[in-house]
């Protein structure tokens, strides 16, 4: 038993910050004892209801002998606790917990949208997996002026495991950002080890709350370095259109352009034609 199990009862009361309760949950995919112990203290719970309802039913019944229930954790629950651990089962998935219990695989395309045929994000993330050319279609504005966003399947928690254990702690980064998760992105990318491309996400996260300044800051301390950053560059050019310097940003794209990359570069040249000529690249 190591010092996550410890918390399982604070888990079970919705007692974590909200930073422990994240790595809690992972540690809650790897680790049988807990994952066992959460079920149980589930179905012992749930047992007490049933038979509660049954007593409700039929109060002129005696109630009816608690049964026994072998677990390693022997779990004296006070009512309530139950409710904070089924919303976090339901939260991650019952599909991934499933997983768990049956030994499935670590499905590494599952976290970065691997099979999707367009992308949300208008940034580039530093993180190879997550960097595969996709279709920008923004979302769209429904009625009310209301986004209508897509709806995505949250990151699979075997898989967010599967790369906690590696210590790819930007590859967990990379998965909540394609999805807009930005604190989850932010709290994962602050614990990574440093480099130019953690700090290109991070410029991404900046521009996802509009930080535009702080982004822009991030971008040009990485291109110092490494000029020729291709997720920087093609950052740097959305802060600059951003900040309303057209020409700067139409520069930028070109750069980008330049490169040769597939998809990348035709989207880049499109997109600085369009600021030279005083468009957008989408209407």
């Amino acid at each position: 038993m190591d010092l996550w199990c410890k918390k399982l009862y604070r888990f079970l009361d919705g007692e974590l910050e909200s930073g422990d309760e994240e790595h809690f949950r992972l540690h809650l995919a790897l680790c049988r004892a807990c994952a066992s112990g959460l079920h149980d203290a589930m179905q012992l719970e749930m047992l007490s209801v049933q038979a509660l309802c049954g007593a409700v039913a039929h109060n002129d019944a005696p109630p009816p002998p608690t049964p026994s229930v072998r677990a390693p954790f022997r779990l004296s629950l006070p009512r309530g606790r139950w409710r904070h651990a089924l919303g976090a089962v339901l939260a991650m998935g019952l599909g991934a917990l499933a997983a768990f219990m049956t030994g499935d695989g670590f499905r590494p395309g599952d976290a970065w949208r691997a099979d999707a045929s367009a992308r949300e994000l208008e940034a580039r993330i530093a993180y190879p997996a997550a960097d595969r050319y996709l279709p920008y279609v923004p979302v769209r504005t429904g009625a009310g002026g209301t986004a209508a966003l897509a709806t995505e399947p949250p990151v699979p928690l075997r898989t967010l495991a599967a790369l906690e254990e590696r210590g790819d702690l930007h590859g967990i980064a990379a998965a909540y950002l394609v999805r807009g998760e930005l604190r989850q992105a932010s709290d994962f990318l602050a614990r990574s080890a440093p480099s130019l491309d953690r700090d290109s996400d991070r410029a991404v996260v900046a521009m996802a709350a509009g930080d535009w300044r702080r982004a822009l800051d991030l971008l040009e301390g990485v291109l110092r370095q490494a000029p020729d950053h291709p997720q920087a560059l093609w950052n740097r050019a959305l802060v600059l259109r951003a900040m309303g310097l057209p020409l700067q940003a139409a520069e930028a794209f070109e750069a980008v352009a330049r490169r040769g990359e597939p998809g990348w570069s035709e989207e880049a040249g499109i997109r600085a034609l369009a600021l030279r000529q005083g468009g957008s690249f989408l209407k």
